[in-house]
């Protein structure tokens, strides 16, 4: 096997790992505001709850990235590099739990809309429909296009 497909076959890995995890945090994400609703907490605070849950993540990761150090015994030139790095990345994880504090609104409406639509009955297909009669059409916005929802429900970017 060349480096390169090995390559392939490990960034390949890393995606499909990464996409699982992007996966149960949106399921993770839906139930929670499952949850807050069924206390009481309106869409605005909870947006601003899993907001802040999530931009502390990212500065989890910020912490972690920014106490790396280069390997033992790296030459100076070496850690130079790694520590400049090290700086741009944690800068930018900076930037995206900023943005994720506080951009990050509408979500819980959404979800509520399609808990909403998912529970209304199946409407007959066109074939099945009366010739004299209009199936409505609904439309249902959502924020996060990623979503899944038991077993078989499943919309995706």
């Amino acid at each position: 096997m060349s480096t390169e497909q090995h390559d392939a076959d490990a960034y390949g890995q890393e995606l499909a790992a990464i996409s699982h995890h992007q996966h149960e945090a949106t399921s993770a994400r839906f139930t929670g505001f499952q949850a807050l609703a069924a206390v009481g907490i309106g869409h605005e605070q909870a947006d601003e709850i899993v907001s802040a849950v999530e931009a502390g993540a990212v500065a989890g990761a910020h912490t972690w990235i920014s106490e790396s150090s280069a390997p033992h015994g790296s030459e100076p030139r070496f850690e130079d590099g790694w520590h400049a790095g090290v700086r741009d990345v944690a800068s930018y994880l900076r930037r995206i739990a900023d943005r994720t504090a506080t951009a990050e609104r509408g979500r819980a409406a959404s979800s509520a809309m399609l808990v909403a639509h998912l529970q209304q009955p199946v409407s007959p297909t066109p074939e099945e429909a009366p010739a004299d009669e209009q199936a409505p059409v609904e439309t249902v916005f959502l924020d996060d296009l990623e979503f899944v929802w038991g077993p078989r429900i499943r919309l995706r970017r």
